[in-house]
């Protein structure tokens, strides 16, 4: 299995750390996987291997980058970025205690503000893709308020079309935006050389 030595930047302390992924010729080290998790940018939720699960969305958080970066400038807003920085504080009971988190994962204050940019700009980069998603039209509204009537009741009374019509826009075009955005990072893996070294535990 590849390994990689990386030395830590607080106080001169070396970790030793292992390839999880290699993308394009970028290396995903396990510490990435695990700065996802104990930092709070990636909720797991019941996935059965949290570390695959952080795996997978750096993999395409760095294809999302490459994509960016052949596109037009995306700027990253300094008081977002605080305001991201600042939550991730937050997290744990003291300062001692973040520094200590952050020693653990072989990162420094400049190295947090890196990872913590390229999520935003990832982010605000895909956003800004998908914002011009077509909505639904009417005839699309009223199929699928009628295949997911029982989406639309409030203290069991049914909705009727007017007056779901909010949330059904709002559901439609999120769902319409999903699918959108789920076949574009399918290109980018097909189209990218993509290794994945980290084997998951087994069931």
């Amino acid at each position: 299995m590849l390994t990689a030595w990386a030395a830590a930047p607080v106080r001169g302390a070396q970790v030793v750390d292992r390839v999880v992924a290699i993308v394009s010729g970028t290396v995903i080290l396990l510490s990435d996987a695990r700065a996802e998790l104990e930092l709070g940018l990636l909720d797991p939720g019941a996935a059965r291997d949290p570390i695959e699960a952080a795996m997978q969305r750096l993999i395409d958080r760095r294809l999302v980058l490459d994509e960016a970066g052949r596109g037009d400038r995306v700027d990253v807003d300094p008081a977002a970025l605080g305001q991201a920085l600042d939550g991730m504080r937050q997290r744990f009971a003291s300062d001692a205690e973040y520094r200590r988190a952050l020693a653990g994962l072989g990162l420094d204050e400049r190295g947090l503000q890196r990872l913590v940019r390229d999520t935003l700009t990832a982010r605000q980069y895909v956003e800004r893709r998908f914002d011009s998603v077509l909505p639904p039209t009417e005839e699309e509204l009223r199929e699928y308020y009628a295949s997911h009537a029982a989406r639309f009741v409030r203290n069991g009374r049914q909705l009727t079309f007017d007056d779901a019509l909010a949330d059904l826009t709002a559901i439609l075009q999120r769902e319409r935006r999903e699918q959108a955005e789920s076949a574009w990072m399918d290109r980018l893996r097909r189209r990218a050389d993509i290794r994945e070294v980290y084997q998951s535990r087994p069931k």
